[in-house]
């Protein structure tokens, strides 16, 4: 099921529109009553019909329902030919669980945007085995600030290009400088270290890779990245886009977290380029995975090439 990014660009998503019909699902932890209220905010104030899915309710401990009813939620959306778009309502744990249940032939010949970050790059990556572009995002009803909102409606409606623009209190750093050309793939580094040796593992040859995490000390993040470099995974990789690796809990003996990224990813003599505006933090980028960007490390930009959406 993997796929060599780097040989053809993948199938773009149709864009957005004013009335479209959004699927919301949860394929990953359970969602409180209040968010999926607010979700069906975001969608109001995006012009977008949301419709939840039938399990979205469901809890199991730490899971949205079974896997049975996240699964059949999911395909439903994937299916349905009415569905515009499949926005996640959250991450978690447990959209890992669902691959092998799951059958993308839908998106393949129609392409949707499927909208989502965190436990959810799980599906991204699935999604670009089956040559399909999709968007590492904000999920609806967390906070959504006018940073984020006129982030995603370009990326998501306008199909826009071009440098993307860095919120007043972002500094980016520069751990290794250069310029990198490549597709955009990625997202949370403990599910690409999880998926690693399955059908669906990252293989970033051509890519620049996304890499973002939440509440992992600084030596598991170390390990994440060494089982990736272990396993193959960077192999012909063209950059590093790193975004907050937030809510880090203070360990002994700790490190400074760049000069882990430094140290495990200076061999590969590519650009790595961190404190990006994407990850587990409010004012945040929407990311069109597949589509062609340019990173400069030195002046901390990073330019879409070609539009996530059709």
């Amino acid at each position: 099921m993997t796929i060599d990014s780097a040989r053809s660009a993948p199938r773009r998503p149709a864009r957005l529109f004013e009335g479209a019909r959004i699927a919301l699902v949860a394929p990953a932890g359970p969602i409180p009553e209040e968010r999926l209220e607010a979700a069906r905010t975001q969608c109001s104030e995006f012009d977008i019909e949301p419709l939840v899915g039938r399990f979205a309710r469901a809890r199991s401990g730490y899971l949205a329902g079974s896997d049975d009813e996240r699964a059949a939620d999911l395909q439903h959306a994937i299916d349905d030919p009415s569905i515009d778009a499949i926005w996640a309502l959250r991450g978690g744990y447990g959209t890992l669980r669902l691959l092998p249940r799951m059958n993308w032939s839908a998106m393949v010949a129609r392409p949707r945007p499927y909208i989502g970050f965190s436990d959810n790059t799980a599906v991204h990556l699935a999604l670009t085995a089956c040559g399909v572009g999709s968007f590492h995002a904000p999920h609806p009803g967390t906070t959504f600030p006018p940073f984020s909102k006129t982030a995603f409606r370009a990326t998501l409606f306008d199909g826009a290009i071009g440098v993307l623009p860095m919120p007043a209190d972002c500094t980016p750093v520069t751990i290794c400088p250069g310029v990198a050309s490549g597709r955009l793939l990625g997202g949370n580094l403990s599910l690409l270290a999880a998926l690693a040796g399955t059908p669906w593992a990252l293989r970033a040859r051509g890519c620049i890779v996304l890499l973002e995490d939440v509440g992992e000390a600084v030596y598991r993040t170390d390990r994440a990245l060494t089982q990736l470099i272990l396993s193959g995974a960077f192999e012909g990789v063209e950059g590093f886009a790193i975004g907050r690796f937030t809510e880090r809990p203070v360990a002994q003996n700790d490190r400074d977290l760049h000069d882990v990224f430094r140290e495990r990813l200076e061999p590969y003599n590519v650009p790595v380029l961190s404190n990006l505006p994407f990850g587990h933090i409010d004012e945040q980028w929407s990311l069109p995975i597949g589509s062609l960007a340019r990173m400069d490390a030195a002046s901390g930009s990073l330019e879409l090439l070609e539009p996530g959406v059709v």
